[in-house]
């Protein structure tokens, strides 16, 4: 245990001498040129620095991760229909590099993960009911030309998802999908009124044919989102789904606390009314039917 500390000391003692040797020099006037402008010694520096920004220094890539899909905590006015959900993406590709400046495409493609958990909040333990992990790989299109107004945008999503309640035995579920999903956006920046249509087409890629075989009879393989609102205000959005077995719809609606509470930002408070078959995993042959109430953080 010795040998293997005393090599760790020696060999950080050494990536600090390399690192002062490389990154620091003396000015013309003697004075030792800093870390990030050139004019302000090191200690100086590190002293004006908050934890975070010293972390950031060794997570080069942190601009690539940004929010996904809605990140929100609700609770169902029956409290066996809550449920909550985060999400995010990850470029894959630096957008600064040399490379992305010759190919502007390739600052598309990125990871994404989304969790969603449906939580029995009416049960004594306050079981998780489940948990649908869906991690994916996509790719988003820059804006399109089509000769629509200034205004109005077009781009072109496509993926492959893996969607799965990471259970094994008789509840365990778990499919794959191949999607492709137009986006159109028009936005006008003077009033920040926004809206968007959205249609996503669908393929069930080595869906578990020994646990969840009838998924596309409830899941469908069609999906038209339509939301509309205002930037710092009232947004409105609906899913609908058509499936063999009947249609889903979801209504989400969320408005910024800091309009009804000065001083809070950051946060939307939201109202959700569902009507789907599949929305969970485990029981996606049932319809859940459900009126949530929470606050959401990314709409």
């Amino acid at each position: 245990m010795k040998p293997i500390l005393i090599f760790f000391l020696v060999l950080c003692q050494a990536a600090w001498c390399f690192a002062d040797t490389n990154t620091t020099q003396s000015g013309s006037d003697g004075s030792v040129e800093s870390l990030n402008q050139g004019t302000t010694a090191p200690d100086t520096w590190v002293s004006d620095q908050n934890i975070d920004t010293l972390f950031t220094l060794y997570r080069p890539y942190l601009d690539n991760i940004s929010a996904y899909q809605p990140i929100y905590f609700l609770v169902g006015t029956d409290p066996g229909d809550s449920t909550f959900q985060f999400s995010f993406k990850y470029r894959l590709f630096d957008i600064d590099s040399h490379k992305s400046e010759k190919m502007d495409l390739i600052n598309g493609f990125h990871f994404a993960y989304t969790q969603t958990s449906f939580w029995d909040l009416a049960a004594d333990s306050l079981p998780f009911e489940d948990t649908s992990y869906k991690p994916e790989l996509f790719f988003a299109s820059p804006k399109l030309d089509t000769g629509f107004s200034v205004h109005q945008s077009l781009y072109i999503q496509t993926g492959i998802q893996h969607e799965s309640n990471g259970q094994g035995g008789d509840i365990s579920r778990s499919t794959n999908f191949l999607y492709v999903r137009p986006v159109f956006i028009d936005f006008n920046p003077k009033t920040t009124f926004g809206f968007l249509v959205a249609t996503k087409v669908w393929t069930y890629v080595e869906n578990d044919d020994e646990s969840n075989r009838d998924l596309p009879d409830y899941r469908g393989y069609f999906e038209l989102e339509l939301k509309c609102g205002l930037a710092e205000n009232l947004v409105v959005g609906s899913n609908l789904r058509w499936a063999k077995e009947g249609g889903s719809i979801q209504l989400d609606v969320t408005f910024p606390i800091h309009r009804i509470i000065k001083g809070i930002s950051g946060a939307y408070l939201q109202v959700q009314y569902v009507n789907a078959l599949a929305e969970s995993m485990i029981n996606y042959d049932e319809r859940t039917e459900a009126v949530r109430i929470g606050l959401s953080i990314i709409r």
